[in-house]
């Protein structure tokens, strides 16, 4: 039997380099392990307009996820991930805060990509929240974080992007229709725009202030891999909002960019303003 191994940054890195292929200037702050391990190759894959700045997380690995795929019919078997999702220390809390503190004022845009891996404290989310000039937010729920991870850091933002079993898992409910779950979390973690992915379903955006919904089918041909669909679709919608396209053209726009992310096994490939 043939065996292959391909691999790829993922996580937060993906968003901004989707990000940096439509705008002038981008910084992406993160952690990598206190060994620095992989930070050649991230520094291999940036371009002229983005910027890292990493902080090095005390006896932590950087985060390695393996992926073992059966090759016949490209399904996940099991993973094996490496990390340690203790939260950042109080010197380097600190060192966080005043990196942030520095700098978001002079930017635009803010994304946060909070997969809860301890990066992003309490005092980091409320920095956050009350300084960005336009938040656009996902926290993603996965098999590491399940039961600890949440919503509730973040009070308020321009534009929230969520799955549907995330949504039903923060508000506890199995059945309800989801625009009612939508009206509900919106108001309740003061969502201006939240949008929620239903996979072959397509997604949902509904904008609290005008109280209006708006749809999209999901316009892949070809899924290979969903890994990375939702950082697609978060990279382009929250640009797509951020400048002002009206609701639907947002969605068509972030659809069409998770559409091209399934295309491709894992992150191999940024979003391509061209095709």
């Amino acid at each position: 039997k043939n065996f292959k191994s391909e691999d790829y940054l993922g996580g937060a890195f993906v968003i901004s380099k989707n990000v940096s292929n439509f705008v002038k200037n981008t910084e992406f702050i993160s952690y990598i392990g206190s060994d620095s391990k992989f930070l050649n190759k991230v520094k291999k894959n940036i371009s002229n307009n983005l910027k890292i700045d990493f902080i090095k997380k005390k006896n932590s690995p950087t985060i390695l996820k393996r992926r073992y795929v059966d090759q016949t019919n490209n399904i996940k078997l099991f993973g094996v991930y490496d990390s340690n999702d203790d939260q950042l220390n109080i010197k380097q809390e600190n060192e966080l805060y005043n990196k942030i503190k520095k700098k978001i004022k002079k930017f635009d845009l803010v994304i946060v990509s909070d997969f809860g891996h301890g990066f992003i404290t309490k005092k980091i989310s409320n920095l956050i929240c009350s300084n960005a000039k336009y938040l656009a937010l996902n926290t993603q729920i996965n098999s590491s974080n399940l039961g600890y991870h949440s919503l509730k850091n973040y009070n308020k933002s321009n534009c929230l992007i969520i799955n549907e079993r995330e949504l039903r898992y923060e508000l506890r409910d199995k059945n309800s229709k989801i625009e009612i779950l939508m009206k509900d979390l919106s108001k309740r973690q003061k969502v201006r725009n939240l949008i929620v992915t239903r996979g072959t379903r397509g997604s949902v955006l509904y904008n609290s202030l005008s109280k209006n919904f708006f749809y999209c089918p999901a316009l892949a041909n070809r899924i290979i891999d969903k890994i990375g669909a939702g950082d697609s679709m978060l990279s382009l919608i929250s640009l797509s909002l951020f400048v002002k396209f009206n609701e639907d053209l947002s969605l068509l726009t972030g659809s069409l960019a998770a559409a091209q992310s399934v295309g491709t096994v894992g992150n191999k490939n940024s979003i391509n303003k061209i095709s």
